[in-house]
């Protein structure tokens, strides 16, 4: 659905619900007029000598009933208008954010797909020496590698979305872990960048290795896509007393303070895809909150100083 048929909608239950209101205020008035004829027929029929037994009595209070009783009524009808209305609302921008999703997953598949293409083209060449061979053999594995990495990320964030995500803990050399993703990023997501790894030696604790890895990729990912090419992406594994932090910080544009709240829903990314420069499916940050949270974590985005985001997740101890 598009943004004016979002609007259309909405200016549509806008125009309905006014209706609405302001037919239930003129019946009203209608009915406190009729009240007030027969009133005034009744005192006719006794100055002219007549009977008015076979008129509905006018109390005086009859008015204040009226409006009483009409204004819970109309509380009543304000208050569902408004619960619909944020419903709408809600659903309007979860449209939204999955065509958003689609045409962002659409591009993403699109790119890497082109590339296998166009190397198993190139390998049918008879020209082609082995070092040749050799490099479109390593460039195609790279966007399979891709490919997968985006199926994960799908099937992950259906499964974080259910509930139903598995985990393994044992203990696990943090370290080696964040250490081989910061490798593997320096050679791909993050190769226009420079990837700084602060940390101690070694440092172990108990989690699931493949989500810890995912959370770090996430983050890393997310950092190199909105930061400038050459500037730094730090990497901090700190150990606490009652716990360790995992967290990584970018000298980008930041994110601003209206979608600070926002960045971890699923699907959400500021903008549209028509408009945003910056590729992505809006997963990444939805995978990393529900991944932390299921260890017993909590993961915060703070403003890095003098620009940038920081990314924090903590965990407890095991």
């Amino acid at each position: 659905m598009t943004d004016r048929s979002h609007r259309r909608t909405l200016l549509l239950f806008g125009t309905l619900a006014v209706y609405i209101v302001l037919q239930f205020i003129w019946w009203g008035v209608l009915l406190l007029r009729k009240d007030r004829e027969l009133e005034l027929l009744s005192m006719e029929l006794q100055a002219l000598g007549g009977t008015s037994a076979d008129l509905p009595a006018q109390p005086a209070h009859k008015v204040l009933m009226v409006v009483g009783e009409g204004s819970v009524f109309l509380l009543l009808l304000l208050t569902v208008l408004f619960f619909t209305l944020r419903a709408i609302r809600r659903d309007l921008a979860l449209a939204r954010a999955q065509r958003n999703f689609l045409l962002a997953v659409t591009h993403e598949l699109r790119t890497p797909i082109a590339a296998i293409k166009l190397q198993l083209q190139t390998l049918a060449r008879p020209e082609l020496d082995a070092a040749q061979r050799d490099a479109l053999r390593e460039q195609a594995l790279t966007e399979s590698d891709r490919l997968a990495l985006l199926t994960d990320k799908v099937l992950l964030a259906t499964r974080a979305d259910e509930g139903v995500i598995a985990l393994e803990q044992k203990d696990q050399d943090v370290m080696d872990l964040v250490r081989s993703v910061v490798d593997r990023a320096r050679t791909q997501v993050a190769s226009a960048h420079s990837l700084v790894l602060n940390g101690p030696d070694h440092l172990i604790v108990n989690t699931d290795a493949q989500a810890l890895r995912s959370i770090a990729d996430n983050l890393i990912e997310n950092a190199a896509k909105y930061a400038p090419a050459g500037t730094a992406i730090t990497v901090d594994v700190v150990k606490g007393r009652e716990g360790w932090r995992l967290t990584v910080s970018d000298e980008g544009p930041g994110v601003p303070v209206t979608e600070k709240d926002r960045v971890f829903e699923r699907f959400y990314r500021g903008g549209t895809e028509e408009t945003r420069s910056v590729t992505g499916t809006g997963l990444g940050l939805y995978i990393v909150q529900r991944l932390v949270q299921r260890l017993g974590g909590a993961v915060h985005l703070r403003t890095r100083v003098p620009h940038g985001a920081i990314f924090a997740a903590s965990f407890p101890n095991r």
